[in-house]
């Protein structure tokens, strides 16, 4: 499902409610190292943003959710849970770099533009299937 589906999914996307939900499988560990660089264009993202879920992943008890709002003209990607954070690929997952905890990147139909959702819970990272 595309970027742009995803915002029609939602249909109530501009109110931050999220409807409409695919759960992916998750990926324990990382397959490839994120640096942490800071993600250039990205945007802040209030702690009680709410979005469509693309993805999840279960982390321990706790549950990493990667998902989409409209901001603008644009669709942005974020990670939502306790001890989460946001990768974004433009390598089609050849590297990742780490977004930070309330960071929201633009999500394009490019295949290279990657997002995923990772979380930590006692010791133990898994990060969500990329978008």
């Amino acid at each position: 499902m595309g970027v742009e589906n995803i915002v029609r999914a939602a249909g109530v996307l501009a109110m931050g409610v999220a409807v409409g939900v695919q759960v992916g499988a998750a990926i324990l560990g990382t397959p490839a190292v994120a640096t942490d660089q800071g993600c250039a264009g990205s945007v802040a993202v209030a702690p009680q943003q709410r979005g469509t879920v693309g993805r999840t992943v279960e982390v321990g008890r706790s549950a990493v959710t990667l998902e989409f709002v409209k901001v603008g003209g644009g669709v942005y990607g974020f990670a939502r849970g306790g001890q989460a954070w946001l990768d974004r690929s433009d390598t089609g997952g050849a590297s990742w770099e780490r977004c930070g905890p309330l960071a929201a990147v633009r999500a394009t139909d490019d295949p290279q533009r990657l997002l995923r959702a990772c979380g930590r819970v006692d010791g133990v990272e898994a990060c969500t299937e990329p978008f």
